[in-house]
């Protein structure tokens, strides 16, 4: 793992601007969890490390977006984590994130093949074998809180929210601020600081 930056003037603010309410350390301590995974990763030798890497920024990354309450059914506690296909990333995921929780909801991983299927979910990874279906993808959630992630270049110009690049031996990630905004997500300054934010829209004419 590299080295992580320091942000300046981090001094007791919360995930989402502002001075946290909670005091310093609470906004100190969500800082140093996200910078950790997120800020100028990297990248380590093996590709099974580099996936752990990934799949630890995808936690945090989520750490760090709200979701309306529509997004939940009614009683339900669980954050449901679907992947669409199958990819070296996506075993690394299901294996990581199954075991955690994403703002106080214990992850439920699901692993799906039908398009249909993508429906109830809060975030959705396109595997590598099906990224040829995600037009369909996107036909299917229109309109919905799901957050939509790839580990593929190109993915967030083409439709998607979130995707992963290599740059300079580093993991870093890629954020379509507008789009999951207009899908019902909020997402933290302090993380769009860290992300390369895409405003391109190449998927605009389908």
């Amino acid at each position: 793992m590299g080295t992580c930056c320091v942000l300046p003037g981090t001094r007791g603010f919360s995930a989402y601007g502002g001075l946290s309410a909670r005091g310093p350390g609470f906004g100190l301590r969500a800082l140093a969890v996200v910078l950790v995974a997120l800020a100028l990763t990297t990248a380590p030798a093996r590709a099974d490390d580099v996936n752990q890497v990934k799949a630890d920024m995808l936690w945090n990354i989520a750490k760090f977006i709200r979701w309306p309450e529509s997004a939940f059914a009614k009683g339900e506690s669980d954050f449901v984590f679907t992947i669409l296909g199958d990819d070296s990333l996506a075993e690394a995921l299901a294996a990581s994130l199954s075991t955690r929780t994403i703002n106080g909801r214990p992850v439920f991983v699901r692993v799906v093949g039908r398009v249909q299927d993508v429906v109830g979910s809060q975030i959705l990874y396109v595997a590598a074998s099906t990224l040829g279906r995600f037009p369909d993808v996107v036909r299917e959630l229109r309109g919905s809180p799901v957050l939509t992630v790839a580990n593929a270049p190109g993915f967030v110009e083409g439709g998607g929210m979130v995707d992963f690049v290599a740059e300079d031996e580093k993991v870093r990630f890629e954020i379509h601020q507008a789009r999951a905004e207009k899908a019902g997500l909020k997402i933290s300054a302090r993380l769009l600081a860290l992300a390369r934010v895409v405003e391109s829209d190449a998927s605009a004419g389908r």
